[in-house]
């Protein structure tokens, strides 16, 4: 989806509030414009939703590096308004082009702004992403 679709998503997150919900490519919202980000305004306002979690593609990272923005400028501020917790990579294979240690590796070093801390919570795999999202479905 886009930013163009956030409404309809407000909707679902309003209407499911017991389940968990990821933004693929964050909406893939225009980040060009550089801080403090007002394009990617309708993404940052999704932060109060805590059932709402955030996938951080490479073409995420790249978007970050267009224009007037920055991964200094981009990244600590979504980190802030979500929380690192809510935040997980996802290699986008096969449809980004590259291997995924190639795809893993251009994340990591297109991030190196984030506090360790940051950075391994959602640069990592995880045996349960979600936690209990499984259990939430069926409740």
């Amino acid at each position: 989806m886009t930013v163009k679709a956030i409404p309809q998503l407000i909707k679902m997150l309003e209407r499911f509030p017991k389940i968990s919900i990821v933004l693929d490519h964050l909406a893939k919202p225009t980040l060009s414009d550089g801080f403090p980000h007002a394009s990617a305004s309708d993404v940052f306002g999704l932060a109060s939703y805590k059932n709402l979690y955030l996938k951080v593609t490479p073409r995420t990272v790249g978007e970050a590096t267009k224009g007037k923005a920055s991964p200094e400028s981009f990244f600590p501020l979504l980190v802030s308004k979500f929380g690192a917790s809510r935040m997980a990579w996802g290699s986008n294979y096969p449809a980004s082009e590259g291997t995924l240690p190639k795809l893993l590796t251009g994340s990591q070093q297109g991030m190196p702004v984030l506090s360790p801390g940051a950075a391994t919570n959602f640069l990592q795999d995880r045996a349960d992403p979600l936690p209990g999202s499984g259990r939430q479905v069926g409740e």
